[in-house]
Parts: structure tokens; sequence; C-alpha cells
């Protein structure tokens, strides 16, 4: 069911470090940057039956010590897969449900009762301002997203081509772009822009082709790991 909850999606996804702790934010940022999760399909099986937080109250602004913070916590992360949009550089894993560290390291589902590939796959991370965060988490989103670009998901098994219809700023209470469409399979991509309150950068794209893993060409296979590890076993 598409709650109210999910209205914290788009109020709560948040940005940058302390401005008055630039060392600090280093700290933090060069943390995101190198920490680079093995994903395993076993791993993803074994997530998809764990619980998850959808409580969108408790996620928190991204500042230097919530980035310090959730890494000292992120061997707890269980990952379903991951979601890549090579012409952009973002390649990230999926976490299910939304929380503080899922969405510092990676991208979180909105929803309980998401699939790859069915009706409207909605996920959100954060956005770190800087000019050296260009690529950092969902921040190439803001900076270079467009119609056209082309959008992965893998669960593993299967690698789901979407193809971006839009690129766009919403007011953050605008929850409906993660509603589902008729007749439609789409995936949503959401972050915030640069002012963190005033609107969120959503992109969205439709469904295209699914791959079983093999039969996926290797550069689709590739922009999955050009910037964590990836593996098969």
């Amino acid at each position: 069911m598409k709650s109210k909850a999910v209205e914290y999606t788009l109020l709560g996804v948040g940005v940058t470090a302390s401005l008055g702790l630039i060392f600090h934010n280093q700290i933090g940022t060069l943390m995101i940057k190198t920490y680079k999760p093995t994903v395993t399909q076993k791993m993803v099986a074994k997530a998809k039956t764990a619980k998850a937080n959808y409580d969108w109250k408790s996620v928190k602004s991204l500042t230097a010590q919530e980035m310090i913070n959730a890494r000292l916590h992120a061997g707890k992360l269980r990952y379903i897969g991951m979601v890549s949009v090579p012409e952009i550089g973002l390649s990230l894993p999926i976490s299910k449900g939304v929380n503080d560290i899922a969405l510092t390291f990676g991208a979180g589902t909105l929803y309980p009762d998401q699939e790859m590939g069915i009706n409207n796959y909605s996920l959100a991370s954060h956005f770190v301002q800087g000019s050296s965060n260009k690529k950092v988490l969902f921040s190439p989103i803001y900076y270079e997203g467009k119609t056209g670009q082309h959008m992965y998901l893998t669960d593993m098994s299967k690698i789901y081509s979407y193809q971006a219809t839009s690129v766009k700023v919403v007011q953050p209470t605008a929850v409906e772009v993660t509603y589902n469409q008729p007749n439609k399979n789409q995936l949503t991509l959401i972050t915030c822009d640069y002012t963190a309150e005033r609107g969120r950068v959503v992109m969205q794209g439709d469904l295209k082709q699914v791959y079983t893993w093999h039969d996926a060409p290797k550069e689709i296979r590739d922009s999955f790991s050009r910037t964590n590890e990836w593996h098969k076993s």
C-alpha cells in the first residue's frame, strides 16, 4: 500500500555534511567512496526473506557524523541486488527497505511489495554536496541524469534493462511519482536536489528488456562492477 509513510521518502532523503566540519565531511565521504561490498546470489536469496524497515520518519539527513556512524554498522546490511546507470557512473547495491545505513552505502526500496521488472520499482539514496562528490550515491542523477540513458537492475539471476523517459525536480511531497501506473513497468530513482529542502530529483525509465545474467551483454554486466565488487557465487 502506498501509505503516508512514503511522504517521508521525499521529505527525508538527506543531504550534505556539516558546513563547519569540512575535514570531518571528507572523512565521511571517503568512507562511502571506498566501501565496496561483495554481493552474492546467496546473499540476495537470504535478504529477500529478511525483515525490513520502511519507517521514513527515522531517516536522518546525511551529516558527516552519520556517514561515520553508518560505516561502523555497514556489516549489518543485506543486499537484494544492484542498480546501475552506466552513462553517469552510477553503480550501487540495493538494500531491502530504508534506514540510515542502507541509504548511506547504497539505495533502498520504498515499499515492501516491490519486485524487479514489475510495476514501479522505486529506490532512494542520498545526494552529497560538493564538487568532489558528484559520483557519490545518487548525486550523479542530479548532475548528469538525462532522458534516453540506460538504467539497469539485477537480482543476480536476471538483469532488467530500462530506458530513462524523464528526469525532473518535484516537490518534496510529490509521492505520486512512486505509485504504480496502469500497464507500465518502471524504475524510479529519487534523491535530493542541491537545495535539499525545496526539491527532489526523480529519474524514471520504462522496462525494455529482461536478460538472464549469462545472456546479458558483457558491458551491461560490467556496469555493476565499476564501483563495487561483484561475484556470482
